[in-house]
């Protein structure tokens, strides 16, 4: 195998017994061969872990990795310290792939990148082929166009050091986000953006920790506090404007939520709000960036 040709494809799985044969067959079918194919058990206790095993004495290209039960990131994060390949892959278990994914995301690699890009779905980004670094950290932090996922796309393997993937235990929507702004600041080159049909089947279903979680102030803070934490601090400053956009977007849901429950008083006095007010103050950002009148009266009543 020509290792500068190689990718190596990463499925953490933790109880997917019913959906991973679906998830590794659509990768056995790729018309791009030259990848391994690397499942880490994240310690399931349904049978996953037996077929597991199983599924890797049909193709010499898997490996299974079994681990204790840490999460998705660190299961990556293992994945990772495994590959053997030039380019990362992320799959999730529940979801599958085009038989022509990897073949299109191989294509637009180049010595000019170290970050590919294909979308859930058909899409292309204003038509462009390329970002720009500081663009694309700018979508990610705003979490545009599913482009924080952590899936559907290549990375290459050198960007990855021991903090990209490790997130504090309670962070359990948003790790994607974050390991995606520690790698794109690990990078200065464009990004590729591979347009057309989607590269990447996400299947939806009841538990999709989308689908399951449900935000809150306490939450939207301390999360910020790790995005905070994965973006250079020298950057903190230029970045400032799209993170309280990001958090005003946050807020507006929070803010409707709090209006059903009752419960206003307590989301003005949350640490989310208190600290979202004092960079709004600190860079003087103006409401016509997020025109939605009622979000400022709201934030002018905080005292």
């Amino acid at each position: 195998m020509n290792m500068k040709n190689k990718i190596s494809v990463i499925v953490p799985v933790y109880n997917r017994k019913e959906l991973l044969a679906a998830c590794v067959k659509s990768l056995l079918e790729q018309t791009y061969r030259d990848f391994e194919l690397c499942i880490v058990d994240d310690g399931s206790t349904d049978g996953t872990e037996i077929l597991c095993d199983e599924l890797q004495k049909e193709d010499s290209r898997i490996r299974v990795l079994h681990v204790k039960n840490g999460g998705a990131a660190y299961a990556r994060r293992r994945g990772v310290e495994q590959a053997s390949g030039e380019w990362i892959l992320f799959v999730d278990s529940d979801d599958t792939m085009p038989a022509d994914a990897l073949r299109r995301l191989f294509q637009a690699t180049s010595q000019n990148t170290d970050i590919v890009i294909g979308f859930f779905r058909k899409k292309r980004l204003w038509g462009r082929k390329k970002l720009s670094p500081i663009h694309y950290r700018k979508l990610l932090i705003e979490g545009r166009h599913n482009i924080s996922a952590a899936c559907g796309k290549l990375f290459r393997r050198i960007l990855f050091d021991e903090h990209t993937l490790q997130s504090p235990p309670e962070i359990v929507m948003g790790e994607d986000m974050l390991m995606n702004i520690r790698l794109s600041f690990a990078s200065a080159k464009p990004v590729t953006l591979v347009g057309g049909d989607s590269i990447y089947n996400y299947m939806q279903h009841g538990t999709n920790i989308t689908h399951i979680f449900e935000p809150s102030a306490d939450y939207e803070y301390f999360f910020h506090q790790e995005r905070l934490r994965a973006i250079p601090e020298a950057e903190h400053l230029f970045y400032m404007p799209v993170m309280i956009y990001r958090r005003l977007r946050m807020l507006r849901r929070l803010l409707r939520r709090a209006q059903e429950n009752g419960m206003v008083k307590e989301l003005q006095a949350s640490l989310f709000v208190e600290d979202l007010l004092k960079d709004i103050r600190k860079i003087h950002y103006s409401p016509l960036h997020y025109p939605y009148w009622k979000l400022w009266l709201f934030l002018m009543s905080v005292r």
